[in-house]
């Protein structure tokens, strides 16, 4: 079968390990095992349980796998259950699968809005994929969108709305590009074998998650993994409706930016020149302190040359990336602009140098994207900027900044010149900056080469400087501050609803009449008789085991000795240690754990059959070891122990081939007769 890869691993997150370079540290680590192998055989695939689940965990996992919905209420429940039944199995592979099996969890998790388990199932999934770092993720395009999806149920776990959104937009771009990728080597692939279908179409209907289209709905089912990567990608988009609504809920102005900007349901919505970003949030007047960009134009001389300008003219300095005709006249300017990376690489605006004339109001262009912000650099003091309704002056040579999707407006005592630059907004990431840039170079007029100096320039500045201005921004943001407190309170509030409903149906209860109080005297009365009987029954317990231990020494009083007490003892605590790491999850000390388990039944049954042949010969318990005068030992190949192993292991082999025909039924037979012969030979070998 033809293979479709991805970065250089299977699309769709396929099982595979990553081999580093002889002599680098942790020769093998799984990369994931998080969806299928993608091919391009016009056939239904179906991942196979893997052969060490038993048969129960095998059902399980069929069930998980031809569900539909899979991060439904019935998928997240079996996952639930798989994952206990993958506990202490250190089979090949079964660590990626336990990796898929978290995974899977995490996502049911982000998708209930249940962040401080979604944070907690996806460290498990990055922990048993046993990579070196998350930095080492993010820069692979197949394991990034688990990074990003863990980051933001963290930053959600902790209120902070906005920074989970641009982890979560990140996130499907990522998985959007990885699609994109997959359809085209399955286009490739097909080509190849005489199948053709239109590229162009494919990638038009990702939108539907490939429920909706001509050509992917059929495709998915032919295909393993997109239906893992679509159902994803839904998944995150839904995360960010949540949060946008979330966002809606504390500034009132972005329901209008949406119903002006919003053109998803358009053919052209990802190739025209308005654009709708979801879950980002800005103040309609912005401090110099929260933007970077502000601080740029002040160190490279833009807000000076700004206050020596003596323009009488408006002109357009940047427009679309590229330079305006006003840079003839303002050479300087321009030239410092074009080096403030967030300015020069937006494509979605101008950056204007206007003139204000005395006591007239000028109002400033809308946005065509709130991911962009304004700034305004005045040339002299006493310029007073209006935004929705709020106000402020502006002093010479200092940049403010202002949301520009609001109706905004300048007016000045006198005659003054006024810079207004439209730049990136902070939380925009470079991933999405990119991708509308070669999205709409068509919409913006942009030739190719245009297309990759403005991504350069962002890749550029994303590198050395972008999460540090995101960082500014967020450290200084008020609106952001008062945001995460608004919805901290949200919760709070919500939190003790539901405290002061629940406490008040229990005080409902409670009261009542006096046949009530009855009831509950009563109550108290079986209560204290229940637990004198479970005292008794406790003491009868203990003396009925006390008898069997005492009838246990007289029938087999060679498990007295002193090796067999400390064999046993040895092999119960290995099973606490064991029931100890699968309550934590501990996976691979589990595994180590059954392996000495193992070893230690075999020890016991040594060293009890040793002790009964001392005890035979004339030993009594506490006296010379059992193993200082054991004999070699008899011999147990007697004809009919030869014949129950040779049935014991065609039983098995049959019991196997049950199995994974998925005859489950049969398989269950065949278990019980393989413990019948089991209990036989054990018996013989004594």
């Amino acid at each position: 079968l033809a293979q479709v890869f991805i970065g250089g691993s299977f699309a769709g997150y396929s099982c595979g390990f990553w081999q580093p370079p002889a002599g680098s540290p942790g020769m093998r680590w799984a990369v994931a095992v998080l969806f299928g192998i993608a091919t391009a055989q016009p056939q239904k695939q179906r991942m196979e349980a893997p052969k060490w689940l038993d048969d129960d965990g095998k059902e399980l996992f069929s069930d998980i796998e031809s569900d539909e919905n899979l991060y439904g209420e019935q998928a997240c429940e079996n996952r639930e259950k798989l994952l206990k039944a993958m506990a202490g199995k250190g089979d090949s592979g079964a660590s990626n699968y336990r990796v898929r099996t978290l995974l899977g969890l995490g996502l049911c998790e982000v998708k209930k809005e249940n962040w401080v388990m979604a944070k907690k199932r996806l460290e498990s999934t990055i922990s048993e994929m046993n990579v070196p770092s998350e930095d080492m993720m993010m820069k692979n395009p197949d394991l990034a969108p688990v990074a990003l999806t863990k980051q933001a149920s963290d930053f959600m776990k902790k209120f902070e709305l906005t920074q989970a959104g641009t982890q979560f937009r990140r996130c499907r771009e990522v998985l959007d590009r990885n699609l994109k990728t997959v359809l085209k080597k399955v286009h490739q692939q097909m080509s190849q074998g005489g199948q053709s279908l239109p590229l162009e179409k494919l990638i038009e209907e990702i939108p539907g998650y490939g429920k909706t289209g001509q050509f992917l709905p059929t495709l998915m089912t032919q295909v393993q993994g997109l239906r893992e990567v679509f159902s994803f990608a839904e998944l995150v988009d839904n995360a960010l409706d949540s949060l946008d609504n979330q966002v809606a809920s504390v500034d009132p102005m972005q329901k209008k930016k949406k119903l002006r900007l919003d053109v998803s349901k358009g053919k052209g919505s990802k190739t025209g020149t308005m654009l709708y970003v979801r879950s980002i949030f800005t103040a309609p007047i912005l401090s110099t302190e929260s933007l970077a960009v502000a601080k740029e134009l002040v160190d490279t001389g833009v807000a000076k040359a700004v206050t020596s300008s003596s323009l009488e003219k408006s002109v357009t300095l940047l427009k679309r990336t590229k330079a305006g005709s006003g840079c003839k006249d303002s050479t300087q300017i321009c030239e410092k602009l074009a080096k403030i990376a967030d300015i020069q690489s937006n494509p979605f605006g101008e950056s204007r140098l206007m003139v204000l004339k005395e006591n007239k109001k000028q109002t400033l262009d809308t946005c065509t994207t709130n991911a962009n912000i304004g700034i305004l650099v005045s040339s002299k003091d006493g310029v007073r900027l209006t935004v929705a309704g709020e106000s402020v002056e502006l002093k010479a040579g200092e940049p403010m900044g202002l949301d520009f999707c609001l109706e905004a407006s300048l007016e000045s005592s006198s005659a003054a010149q006024v810079l207004f630059a439209q730049a990136w907004h902070p939380e925009f990431a470079a991933v999405e900056r990119t991708t509308e840039l070669r999205a709409r170079a068509g919409g913006f007029g942009l030739s190719d080469e245009e297309v990759k100096a403005a991504a350069k320039a962002v890749n550029d500045h994303a590198k050395s400087a972008w999460e540090k201005t995101a960082k500014t921004w967020r450290s200084n943001s008020e609106g952001l501050e008062s945001m995460k407190k608004t919805l901290q309170s949200k919760e709070e509030e919500k939190i003790k609803a539901k405290e002061a409903a629940e406490e008040a149906k229990r005080k409902e209860d409670e009261a009542g009449d006096e046949e009530r109080k009855k009831n509950l005297e009563l109550l108290e009365k079986k209560r204290a008789e229940k637990k004198r009987q479970q005292e008794e029954a406790e003491k009868k317990r203990l003396a009925r085991k006390k008898q069997l231990e005492e009838e246990k020494a007289k029938r087999d009083p060679w498990l007295l000795f002193p090796e067999v007490v400390e064999a046993e003892k040895h092999l119960e605590d290995l099973k606490d240690q064991r029931r100890d790491a699968n309550a934590k999850l501990e996976f691979d000390l589990s595994n180590s754990l059954t392996k000495d388990i193992s070893a230690a039944e075999r020890a016991l049954k040594s060293v009890a059959k040793k002790a009964k042949k001392a005890y035979k010969k004339g030993e009594k318990p506490g006296a010379t070891s059992a193993s200082s005068t054991e004999s070699k030992g008899d011999k147990t190949d007697s004809k009919e122990l030869k014949t129950l192993q040779a049935k014991l292991q065609d039983v098995k082999e049959r019991k196997d081939k049950a199995s994974q025909a998925e005859n489950f039924k049969e398989a269950k037979k065949l278990k019980a007769e393989q413990k019948d012969l089991e209990e036989k030979i054990a018996k013989l070998e004594l």
